[in-house]
């Protein structure tokens, strides 16, 4: 009896022990109407950054002085030519990234006109925007 008394306590310190490691960092407090915006993903070393204007995408890194870079995963500016449909409006707010269990992917959202966009970040020639119809 004592042996699984034992036991069990033992079990139970090692699932809170476990437990405390998984605990999310919370998101920093930022300006949904900034110009632009960092949202983290699950590689500590890389951030998005994301102009909240036009849905352009930047992949951040930071680390020592040989693995800092920022390469564009978006070049083209995703509003196209007004239409009724598409307003072409620039501003502040407008785009918003949303992350996915994938730690490579993300959706980029218009929260004016609701398009969105797979937005895949890393290695060179993984980088990919894709539209979801």
């Amino acid at each position: 009896m004592k042996r699984a008394t034992i036991l069990g306590v033992l079990l139970l310190l090692a699932t809170i022990a476990f437990a405390a490691d998984e605990t999310p960092v919370p998101e920093p407090t930022q300006d949904p109407d900034a110009p632009y915006r960092l949202f983290r993903t699950l590689n500590i070393y890389t951030l998005l950054k994301l102009d909240t204007r036009t849905g352009q995408i930047w992949q951040v890194q930071w680390g020592d002085e040989n693995h800092r870079f920022t390469v564009p995963l978006s070049t083209a500016i995703l509003l196209s030519a007004s239409t009724k449909e598409h307003p072409t409006i620039a501003k502040p707010g407008r785009f918003t990234l949303c992350p996915t269990e994938n730690i490579y992917t993300f959706v980029l959202l218009d929260q004016e006109d609701g398009r969105t966009w797979q937005i895949q970040w890393g290695d060179e020639k993984k980088r990919l925007i894709w539209v979801i119809e």
